[in-house]
Parts: C-alpha cells; structure tokens; sequence
C-alpha cells in the first residue's frame, strides 16, 4: 500500500511539474529577447511590420500572414490597414539582385479619407535592412514601381538614435526615435528627399502582434 502511495504521489508531483513548465514555456515572449542590453541593438523582424507571430529567430523573411492594423494620425479615428502575402511578381524589374527572377512583396492596402484607395507591394530591400515599396497605386498619381533600393520600414539590427540613408530615386533617410519603447513598440522618422513635401516627414510607430499602430507628421521647423 506504501508502494503505491508513493507511485502516485510520484506521478501526480510529475505531472505537476510538467503542467508548470509547460506554463512556463506558454509565457515566454520572444519580444522580451530581441534586445540585447549588451550591444545596445534590436533585432527587428518582418513580424513587427505585419503584426504577426513572431518565433523569435533573427532571420529575415516573408512567413504567410493575413492581417488588419488600426493606425491613427493626429488624433483622428484610426484607418485600417490589410496585409496580405506573400505573394511572387511575375520577374524581377528592381535591383533587388538578391531576390533572382522573382520577388516575394506583401499586398497592404488601406482607404484615405482623403486620397481614397491605395494599394502598395512591400518587400525586403537591396541592402536587406528594411522593407521597401516596390509597387504603389492611389488616385493621386496612379500606379508607380520602385527600384528597392530605399526603405520604408527599419530591419535587421538597429541602434537608438541611429540614422541610414538610402539612395532611393529620391534619398529616403530612416531615424530611430524609441528602439524599444513599451510593450516593445518601435518609433521611427522616416523621410524622403527634403522632408517638405506633404506626406513625406513622418514619425511612425509599431507594436509586436499588432504592427502599424500610429503616424505623426512631423512638421518642419
């Protein structure tokens, strides 16, 4: 009778111990490990741009994904922004040279108040340090392709405070302003040619399993 009082009390102390390391594990946020308090650096995934999970592997690809982000400017009701993708152009007309024949883009679309529809192609650029439109169609100025070469959003290692330039068809410029700020959201300026332009000085910022959450337009001085 003591055997088995023992046997069970063995399995149900097993069994406890396994329910609360599998708790663990279900707690464990790789969000928590992509900065590294050492080198100051973050490694910031695809994952942060689309609002999904994230497996915490500091590698950078275009894993299936099928979302919606709420993003909000200057107070305003947020505008909803689809992901979608990847998806494969047809042949590879950027210099992306990295890509081969073809090109692996996210499909984000999202309807202005004011500009009404616009439908973009992100993709990993040249410099594979960021995701770059490669594809924008709005009513302003109707379909444009891009060459890959500059960077919309931040990826790969970054600094606080740190600033890349790219020689886009118009030099785009990337500052991080919070590198991880709380519940590890990221903010960042991005600019294109001088800034002076409507739409093209902006502080944007994005959060893990949510992505694009806010813009400001920063104004010139």
């Amino acid at each position: 009778m003591k055997n088995c009082l023992k046997y069970f009390s063995a399995t149900i102390l097993c069994l406890l111990l396994g329910a609360n390391q599998a708790l663990i594990a279900d707690e464990t946020n790789p969000w928590d490990q992509a900065y590294n308090s050492v080198t100051k650096e973050r490694f910031i995934p695809v994952e942060l741009f689309t609002g999904g999970d994230w497996d915490g592997k500091h590698e950078l690809s275009l894993k299936e994904v099928s979302m919606t982000a709420c993003a909000s400017s200057g107070g305003k009701p947020c505008d909803n922004y689809h992901i979608s993708g990847p998806f494969k152009t047809e042949s590879n007309d950027t210099k992306i040279e990295w890509a081969g024949d073809e090109i692996e883009y996210y499909r984000r679309t999202f309807n202005n108040r004011r500009t009404g529809m616009v439908e973009s192609y992100f993709t990993i650029n040249a410099s594979r340090d960021g995701l770059v439109r490669i594809y924008d169609k709005r009513k302003r100025w109707g379909a444009r392709t891009y060459n890959g070469l500059g960077s919309k959003f931040p990826l790969g290692y970054w600094k606080e405070g740190e600033v890349r330039v790219y020689p886009s068809r118009e030099p785009t410029r990337i500052e991080i302003i919070e590198l991880d700020g709380p519940e590890h959201c990221l903010k960042f300026r991005w600019t294109i040619g001088d800034g002076k332009s409507r739409n093209s000085d902006n502080i944007y910022t994005f959060c893990p399993r949510v992505g694009f959450t806010n813009v400001d337009h920063h104004d010139q001085p």
